[in-house]
């Protein structure tokens, strides 16, 4: 639950500055990484409902079509997980590489969901720009999800606890 007061606010603030200042700049996919950082820290029905509002918040604020980022990246949160299994993301490589595969999955699935729904969505060099930024700044951005993760938020206590 507590990610939910963490990533929604920072997600929605860095959306509404990446369509309102840099609508067509690559900038690294923060909805991808913060699932990507959800889904390492094990299954669960929090981390897959996150996922899913992540992508509808970013469908509402990329104009696209409601729902096809929230289904991809619902997915994706399950095929993190199972990597995060066998893969640990603590490497600068595997960090990058990790999430650069993981956002090209995310759009292929996008671009899957587009076709099945009849709309034409050519595959851009804008998305292997953005998967490729997505990388280049993951080792960055993960450890500063850590942190902040590990930050403790005021009057959030647990039951009982003093």
């Amino acid at each position: 639950m507590k990610d939910f007061f963490i990533f929604l606010p920072l997600t929605v603030v860095y959306l509404a500055f990446k369509a309102a200042v840099f609508p067509s700049l690559p900038l690294p996919d923060i909805t991808l990484l913060i699932v990507l950082f959800v889904a390492q820290k094990g299954a669960s029905v929090g981390g897959a409902l996150l996922s899913f509002v992540l992508g509808y918040v970013d469908d509402v604020f990329s104009g696209a079509i409601i729902g096809s980022t929230s289904f991809a990246l619902a997915l994706t949160f399950g095929v993190a997980y199972l990597l995060s299994r066998k893969v640990h993301f603590s490497t600068v490589a595997a960090m990058a590489i990790g999430s650069a595969g993981l956002d090209l999955f995310k759009w292929v699935l996008i671009l899957a969901a587009l076709g099945l729904s009849g709309v034409k969505f050519p595959f851009m060099p804008q998305i292997l720009l953005t998967v490729t930024v997505t990388g280049f700044f993951a080792p960055v951005i993960l450890p500063f999800f850590r942190r902040l993760s590990a930050t403790k938020v005021p009057g959030a206590q647990r039951g009982g606890e003093r």
